[in-house]
């Protein structure tokens, strides 16, 4: 059996990826939490254990076979070579190398193939939280000759981290106080409000979080040329995502045979008469399900509503499916 490594183990991500690892019984002889200074003598969960978080800067990879990296750009570009240069294989949870064409970017259900004939050491990136999902609803509905989307995303806070989640429970607490409160995650209050703007804008106007939706499906989905107009907003909810979709296609809609397409492709397809016709975030967090709720057509759009949890569902499952799927094809042998 082999060991491994969850770099960023105590972030949001990284607790997800620790849980998973255990409910899914990955087959790792032994498990390292590895983090930040910050996180110094602090320990994390792992099934019924508490792993005690190693350093960073002090961690041997020649110790692991493959290292689950949840823990941001920064650290990615400083630590993903010296892993790889360990003979590490690696699984990589940042925008540092999505858009690297020397890198597969990887959703299993998608372009698993991608993972067949890697051998150890070999880098594999996982896409943005918010991209992972839609992909997925996208992806059966190819066939059907996608001309234009049109999404608009509703980003929960746990997205930018635990402070944020903390800043979000204190600006509403402060105000039901009648107290002030700080901004210090985001630029604005976002307790009661919703902020139309994640991460820098470019000289286009399009935020950092849009231009990574549309740049990484597109390359997901080898969808190169498809005209994606995105809108990213975070709004006032701990957990979940969710995205309103309009996707233009050249073939004429049957929504029957649409519904049918994403249930085969493994989708929660909720109906009128289920669920109250649709599925909040709330209700998708703390599961494993990508739900399509509210599917109509108009002309030849398809319309959708899609909610899934972001940490879990749009980060961590797929780092673990990723790893999954390694181990499975002989990567760490």
């Amino acid at each position: 059996m082999m060991q491994l490594a969850v770099v960023g183990a105590a972030g949001l991500v990284g607790q997800s990826v620790l849980e998973l690892l255990a409910q899914r019984q990955f087959p790792a002889e032994r498990v390292f939490a590895v983090d930040g200074p910050e996180h110094e003598a602090s320990t994390v969960s792992y099934g019924n254990l508490e792993l005690d978080i190693r350093q960073l800067d002090e961690f041997g990879f020649e110790n692991v076979a493959l290292a689950i990296f949840v823990a941001g750009d920064s650290v990615a570009r400083e630590y993903v070579p010296q892993a790889r240069a360990a003979g590490v294989t690696v699984i990589d949870f940042s925008s540092a190398f999505r858009l690297d064409a020397e890198v597969p970017l990887v959703v299993p259900s998608i372009n698993g193939d991608q993972l067949q004939d890697l051998e150890a050491g070999a880098l594999v990136a996982v896409p943005n939280c918010t991209v992972t999902p839609l992909a997925m609803a996208l992806r059966p509905l190819l066939p059907l000759q996608p001309k234009r989307l049109t999404v608009a995303t509703y980003q929960s806070v746990s997205g930018s981290g635990q402070k944020a989640l903390e800043e979000l429970a204190e600006q509403t607490t402060a105000l039901f106080s009648q107290r002030e409160s700080e901004n210090t995650v985001f630029e604005k209050r976002i307790a009661f409000n919703v902020l139309p703007q994640i991460g820098a804008l470019d000289e286009d106007g399009m935020a950092e979080e849009e231009r990574s939706i549309v740049l990484e499906l597109r390359r997901l989905l080898q969808q190169a040329q498809l005209p994606i107009e995105a809108t990213a907003v975070r709004v006032p909810v701990f957990f979940g995502h969710a995205w309103a979709v309009s996707l233009e296609v050249a073939a004429d809609i049957d929504l029957v045979q649409v519904k049918n397409r994403l249930v085969a492709a493994g989708l929660q397809c909720v109906t009128a008469d289920q669920h109250g016709g649709h599925i909040t975030p709330m209700e998708a967090t703390g599961n494993d399900g990508v739900w399509i709720s509210r599917l109509r057509k108009t002309g030849n759009t398809i319309q959708f509503w899609l909610a899934a949890d972001n940490v879990r569902v749009g980060a961590a499952l797929n780092c673990v499916l990723v790893a999954e799927a390694m181990y499975k094809a002989g990567v760490f042998e």
